[in-house]
C-alpha cells in the first residue's frame, strides 16, 4: 500500500497500561521512555484524574480490559499519577523526546502555580514539553474538590489567558470572574517560542474553536477531521490570521479485538487505518502498546515493529 502525504510521526500513551504493566511497577515507564527513544518514537503522553467518584464506573467494564476507557466505565479505584511528575522523571532519563501532557485538567489546579509548573517543564525538557489542557467530564473529581464543574470551561478560559500574561508580561496584572492578581512577576518564563499547547475533544463546540483558534498549536481530537470540521476550523483560524496548516494533528489509532481476551494485531490495524489518519492530515499517530502487547519487554521491539511498518507505507 503506497500512502500519499507525509509519513505521520508516533506518540505512546503511557497512560492506563495495566494490562502490560502492573500499577506497582509504574517506574518501568521510565525504561519505556528511553526504550521508546532510542527506537525512534517521536513522543510519549499522559493522562490524568486527580480523584475519582463512583459514577466514573457506571455503565461497567470493557469487554477485553486492553480496549479504550471511555467515560463512565472507569473503575474508580484506577491509579493516576500526577502527570507532570510522572513526565518529568521520564524526562530526566531521555534528552530528545516529546514528554506530552494530555490531558491536563486545569481547572483542578490554581491557574498561577500551574503556570510555574509547566514553565519549570519546559525550562528542564528544553523545550520537548507539550500541554493539551482540558475540563475533562467527571463531575465527582470537581465536587471532590470544591471546584464548580458547570463553570468549568470558563475557569479554562481564565486560565489559557492568564498564563499568556504570566508567561509574556513582567508584572504581570489579570481581572476575571475566577481569578483576580496584579503587580505579579513570575520567573522563570518559557523559551521565547513558548510552550506548545494542543487542544482536544469529542466536538467541534464554539467554546473549543476559539481556543484553537486563539492558542493551538495542535489538535488531539476524539474523532477523523471530516470536511465540515474543517470548514469550521478553518473559519475560526482565518479570522484571527492564522490557517488550519499551522496546526499539528494528531489521530489515534484505535484497533478491533477478536476476542475479550487477546490483544489486537498491530499490523492489521495499521493495514485497516493508517491510510484514513494520513488523509485526515494527521501529522502524528497515537498508539496505546497495551492494546497489541501483554509483555512490558516486548516493548523496544514493537515500537521498533511499528515505525518499520510505516517506513515500508511511504
Amino acid at each position: 500500500m503506497n500512502l500519499h502525504g507525509r509519513k505521520p510521526k508516533v506518540i505512546l500513551a503511557m497512560s492506563e497500561l495495566f494490562t502490560l504493566l502492573d500499577p506497582s511497577e509504574e517506574h518501568r515507564h521510565i525504561e519505556f521512555a528511553r526504550v521508546a527513544e532510542e527506537a525512534g518514537i517521536e513522543g510519549l503522553f499522559v493522562s490524568e484524574h486527580v480523584v475519582m467518584g463512583p459514577s466514573a464506573g457506571a455503565i461497567g467494564r470493557p469487554e477485553n480490559p486492553r480496549q479504550f476507557v471511555r467515560p463512565g466505565m472507569q473503575d474508580p479505584a484506577t491509579p493516576w499519577p500526577a502527570p507532570l511528575i510522572k513526565l518529568a522523571a521520564m524526562a530526566g532519563a531521555t534528552s530528545t523526546i516529546r514528554l506530552i501532557s494530555a490531558a491536563l485538567i486545569a481547572p483542578l489546579r490554581h491557574p498561577i502555580l500551574l503556570a510555574k509548573e509547566m514553565a519549570t517543564m519546559d525550562m528542564m525538557t528544553n523545550g520537548r514539553f507539550t500541554v493539551l489542557p482540558s475540563v475533562s467530564w467527571h463531575d465527582e473529581e470537581y465536587r471532590s474538590l470544591q471546584i464548580d464543574f458547570s463553570t468549568r470551561g470558563r475557569q479554562l478560559d481564565e486560565h489559557l489567558a492568564i498564563w499568556k500574561a504570566l508567561w509574556e508580561e513582567t508584572p504581570a496584572a489579570y481581572d476575571g470572574e475566577f481569578y483576580q492578581f496584579s503587580d505579579t512577576y513570575f520567573a522563570p518564563k518559557p523559551r521565547a517560542d513558548g510552550i506548545k499547547m494542543w487542544f482536544g475533544g469529542t466536538e467541534l463546540r464554539p467554546s473549543l474553536l476559539q481556543r484553537i483558534a486563539t492558542y493551538a498549536d495542535g489538535l488531539f481530537l476524539g474523532f477523523p477531521l471530516e470536511i465540515e470540521h474543517r470548514t469550521a476550523l478553518d473559519k475560526a483560524m482565518k479570522q484571527v490570521g492564522r490557517t488550519s496548516e499551522d496546526l499539528e494533528i494528531t489521530g489515534w489509532l484505535v484497533p478491533s479485538f477478536t476476542d475479550n481476551h487477546s490483544v489486537a494485531d498491530i499490523d492489521a490495524t495499521l493495514d485497516a487505518h493508517l491510510e484514513r489518519l494520513v488523509d485526515h492530515g494527521c501529522d502524528l499517530i497515537a498508539i496505546k502498546p497495551s492494546c497489541f502487547i501483554d509483555d512490558p519487554d516486548e516493548m523496544g521491539e514493537f515500537c521498533r515493529h511499528v515505525l518499520t511498518r510505516i517506513d515500508e507505507k511511504f
